[in-house]
């Protein structure tokens, strides 16, 4: 009995495929997710957990709203309380956090399997967008949830700008108990500030490289990211290369001295120290932190850096066959950067005295 042989059924491939529902238009209603933000939680839900967030949503806009109307009294009523900078820096960071969470759920549950122009898929279009707005290049390439990300981030780098932007009035407002707890608590809010400020732009810059690479070839994309490395590694042998400590310690310096009479302590001190480090060889910049050790009532932190600066001032002594005494005695000294330099058996002049002596030995010759 002759059997009847049926041709081979095959599945259609994804391009003989019937379009999917709203894929001409779907780029659109992913733009108008990206553009509009909280407000798709609350007209236009989607995922789960749709009523949770739509109050997400609202409280965001809400909290912003207010924050944005009421800036200046907010900050004049905080400004007469005792930690009352704290609460403005938590405060706002926490409104604007709020807003780039909601902001991030809507870009990761936006239009899935969008197809956007060809103009808009392009690797140049997709990086250029990703650098002018965060996100909106990996959602081109289809990675929505790094888009979220990345919007995140920039959420992350807008709260840290603002607080950072700020730094004046933080410091003016930074009074509590002894002055100590406050400055230490402001100015460690102002250096993570600063750090964030610093992630939020390595991420917006790193996320938009990383749209680049979702919409190239694999071939082209490897070749890339081992031309930034080797970039990179070029760049890092030759800053190692040409560094130069005693500049950088005195830019530390200038910008310590500053901020110092800004108001701030911990952040000058900490810059004293890092200069100190850099060029042990100048006593000024350990003196200029032992001062400000003093106005914290940091007692035995300056109790040791003093030690340090007697132990370095030692050292210079030596080197110059002169002996430290105590600052009572009527022996002959030495300014050393306007501060004094003991010295015995015998007494030493600079270099200067010792530059007028032979002038004036060879103008009696002649």
């Amino acid at each position: 009995m002759a059997t009847v042989s049926q041709p081979p059924t095959s599945t259609p491939s994804p391009e003989t495929q019937a379009p999917l529902p709203k894929k001409s238009n779907g780029w659109l209603l992913a733009l108008r997710a990206y553009a509009l933000g909280p407000l798709n939680l609350i007209f236009w839900q989607s995922g789960k957990h749709r009523k949770a967030w739509a109050i997400v949503g609202a409280a965001s806009l809400v909290a912003t709203t207010l924050l944005w109307i009421g800036w200046g009294a907010y900050s004049e009523v905080l400004g007469q309380l005792q930690f009352g900078a704290v609460i403005w820096a938590v405060s706002v960071a926490l409104v604007i956090l709020l807003t780039a969470t909601a902001w991030a759920r809507v870009v990761a549950t936006s239009q899935k399997g969008a197809f956007w122009p060809r103009l808009l898929r392009r690797s140049g279009s997709v990086c250029a967008l990703g650098l002018i707005l965060p996100g909106l290049g990996l959602l081109i390439a289809g990675r929505r949830w790094k888009a979220a990300v990345a919007v995140w981030c920039a959420g992350l780098l807008v709260a840290a700008a603002v607080i950072a932007n700020h730094w004046r009035w933080l410091a003016g407002n930074a009074v509590g108990s002894g002055g100590y707890l406050s400055h230490q608590t402001i100015e460690g809010i102002l250096v993570v500030a600063a750090a964030c400020v610093a992630f939020g732009l390595l991420a917006w810059l790193a996320l938009a490289f990383e749209g680049v690479r979702a919409v190239s070839p694999v071939t082209r994309s490897g070749s890339v990211a081992n031309g930034l490395a080797l970039a990179l590694l070029v760049t890092l042998v030759a800053f190692l290369a040409t560094v130069r400590p005693v500049p950088i310690a005195r830019d530390l310096d200038l910008a310590a001295e500053r901020l110092h009479q800004q108001g701030l302590r911990m952040i000058p001190l900490a810059l004293y120290d890092v200069a100190s480090l850099l060029d042990p060889g100048t006593p000024a910049y350990l003196a200029e932190a032992i001062t400000v050790c003093d106005e914290l009532g940091l007692k035995t932190t300056a109790d040791a850096k003093r030690d340090l600066l007697r132990k370095r001032a030692a050292q210079f002594a030596n080197a110059i066959d002169a002996q430290l005494v105590p600052a009572g005695t009527r022996e002959a000294t030495l300014l050393w950067l306007n501060r004094p330099l003991y010295m015995l058996d015998p007494p030493q002049p600079n270099l200067r005295s010792m530059e007028r002596a032979d002038a004036g030995n060879q103008t009696e010759t002649q």
